[in-house]
């Protein structure tokens, strides 16, 4: 399994830990699963992004496959310099995280964890490029340039990706 690829990915070290609680995508309705409250958006880039979408959005019953629309979602990246972890590959860690949730509206769609070496830091094109226990390189750009200003090549990382529930939908034309 490996991380999706459609979120930024968000780098802290003087306080240790970023988290985005808001991320947007637009596309087209491909799957709804009305039981479980899950809807698949096919993006433009032709990737496909399940999102739960609790009781309190009355737009998720009005979805239909092929709508096109744009959904905020809590969505997060946890990134931590952690020297002596050792390096592992993509642990699926939802079970966890869900049985820790302390509201009944609280929802995680998926929760995975991954501890990478940094390999390149591109201050003047913002990204990151590290690589896993199975050598495989990726980058990632970051929002904040600020955050990349402690980072040193080399540094191990381990990276906690979280997706929540829907915060919006909204139906495009």
């Amino acid at each position: 399994m490996l991380l999706p690829t459609v979120v930024v990915f968000v780098l802290a070290w003087q306080t240790s830990v970023v988290t985005v609680p808001i991320s947007e995508i637009s596309g087209t309705v491909e799957r709804i699963d009305r039981a479980g409250r899950l809807v698949t958006i096919n993006s433009t880039d032709g990737s496909q992004t399940p999102i739960y979408a609790g009781p309190d959005l009355p737009a998720f019953d009005q979805l239909e496959r092929g709508d096109r629309v744009t959904i905020r979602f809590y969505d997060s990246y946890i990134a931590e310099v952690t020297p002596r972890a050792r390096m592992t590959a993509v642990e699926d860690t939802t079970a966890d995280a869900q049985k820790k949730l302390d509201g009944p509206d609280a929802a995680i769609l998926q929760q995975l964890r991954l501890v990478v070496t940094v390999d390149e830091i591109d201050r003047n094109n913002n990204t990151v490029t590290y690589h896993d226990v199975t050598n495989r390189r990726v980058v990632r750009g970051v929002q904040h340039p600020k955050l990349l200003e402690e980072l040193k090549v080399g540094d191990v990382v381990t990276i906690t990706y979280t997706r929540g529930r829907a915060a919006s939908i909204e139906k495009r034309r």
